[in-house]
């Protein structure tokens, strides 16, 4: 599943809010540094007389001590930025990370985004009207903040944790690199990149170096042979299974009709949800329409009976072809249950475009959690401004991690997801591999989704 993350909101008036956050390239000489010129900022966790040696540390790699205002006030901590650029180093391949955990003292985790350090003036971030930041720089911060959250909410009597933050800065060469040097190969886990450019190049490093990665918001459904890639959202293929098994159980014997775009070579090939149709053994009958975006839908879809109630899914990624696709259902006499995938969710997808059948859709998010507002009440407290999902994408994905080593558990252990995701403010983590039929693990999918109903131009959590 891709999530289109919000962008992080300017402040104005009395509530102007500077950041100066942390993160650059690693040098070869970094632990040295963190161990003994560089300041950490650190949490005690559990209870603090009696645990004072477990800490999870979130560590700023070649920084200057965090300025500390001197006010009364509720004020947001300020880091700067200092840019190191390293020598790489070669690293020895042969790594005992597995996914399966054994106990260890301490757990890193590496967090691989784009904040591109290097377009920044001064190394330093500014959110507020004079500096025009970029889509990446704003999320990357908005992601590290959440983890800042979870850092401070995480409870445990025993697990010992850094967090290291990475600049990829959006380029293949330097994400490839960041691997070469310190904290590599030294990590535990590792989560990122933030998009789609460096997913595969970071998710085969992974693999070769045996590193369990959580890819927050990217998926692909055509990685093959890598068990060590964990999608934190479903990719297109569980979405569609999702559905598939959904509408089977929901309209038993109907027929399912399936609307792509075979005209369109770049789109999702059909033969792709063929294979997802099989792999859920669904015992509906299923039957295909090609229809472009040009094309006359209501001459192939129109049927002698206009009574029946029919199921429509619309197999595309692609939010234009959603959006060209409904309307041309609206003159269909039948009453339609039309689903399709969570790229239907853009807000603006629906607007002015009135649709007289039930259109439903999928999402792992839930934002009617309490978790969610008690987040957003005590993130606005710390920083003075409203998180975007990014910031609690950043928070649960963070959790989830630090409570499964904590349990001493795998990432695709499912058993004890309650205990795991209790603190969590819209989302779970299930995860489920995605197999060939002959039982290879391609990837690992987050399952965990929730059923929309479009109501009014707006996606709505449906109890079905």
């Amino acid at each position: 599943m891709t999530l289109a993350p919000n962008h992080l909101q300017l402040l104005n008036g009395n509530k102007l809010l500077i950041f100066f956050i942390l993160i650059s390239s690693i040098s070869s000489c970094a632990s040295k540094k963190i161990s003994s010129s560089i300041q950490k900022e650190t949490i005690e966790v559990g209870d603090r007389k009696k645990n004072r040696d477990k800490t999870i540390d979130i560590v700023e790699i070649n920084t200057k001590p965090s300025v500390k205002e001197d006010s009364v006030l509720v004020s947001p901590e300020t880091f700067d930025i200092i840019q190191d650029k390293t020598t790489s180093k070669t690293v020895d391949k042969t790594s005992t990370n597995t996914l399966s955990n054994t106990t260890k003292n301490t757990y890193n985790v590496a967090v691989i985004l784009p904040f591109n350090l290097n377009q920044i003036p001064l190394g330093k971030y500014v959110d507020d009207s004079t500096k025009q930041l970029s889509i990446d720089s704003k999320n990357a911060v908005e992601f590290y903040l959440g983890c800042q959250m979870a850092k401070e909410q995480f409870e445990s009597k025993k697990l010992q944790a850094n967090v290291y933050f990475l600049d990829d800065d959006n380029d293949s060469l330097t994400a490839a690199m960041l691997f070469n040097a310190k904290p590599f190969p030294d990590i535990d886990y590792i989560i990122g990149p933030a998009n789609y450019k460096n997913l595969t190049l970071i998710a085969n490093k992974a693999k070769s170096m045996q590193i369990p990665l959580i890819s927050p918001f990217a998926n692909s459904m055509y990685i093959k042979d890598n068990p060590f890639l964990f999608n934190a959202n479903a990719s297109l293929w569980n979405q569609y299974s999702w559905l598939i098994s959904h509408t089977q159980k929901e309209f038993q014997g109907k027929t399912i009709e399936v609307l792509y775009d075979g005209k369109d070579l770049s789109t999702e090939n059909i033969s792709i949800f063929k294979e997802i149709v099989q792999s859920v053994s669904t015992n509906n009958p299923i039957k295909y329409h090609s229809i472009s975006a040009t094309d006359d839908a209501l001459k192939q879809l129109t049927q002698a009976d206009t009574i029946s109630e029919r199921v429509f899914i619309i197999y595309s990624s692609k939010e234009n072809y959603i959006k060209s696709i409904i309307p041309k259902l609206k003159l269909i006499k039948n009453k339609l249950q039309v689903f399709t995938s969570n790229v239907a969710f853009n807000p603006k997808l629906f607007n002015g475009l009135k649709i007289p059948h039930s259109m439903w859709s999928v999402s792992p998010y839930n934002k009617s959690n309490l978790n969610y507002n008690i987040f957003n009440q005590r993130f606005e407290e710390k920083y003075l401004k409203k998180p975007t999902e990014v910031a609690h994408q950043a928070f649960d994905i963070l959790m989830h991690l630090l409570n499964t080593i904590d349990s001493n558990l795998s990432l695709s252990t499912n058993s004890n997801s309650g205990k795991l995701d209790f603190d969590n403010t819209q989302t779970k983590f299930q995860f489920k591999p995605v197999t060939d039929n002959a039982g290879n693990i391609h990837y690992y999918d987050n399952t965990y989704l929730n059923l929309y109903e479009l109501k009014n131009g707006i996606f709505t959590l449906s109890e079905k």
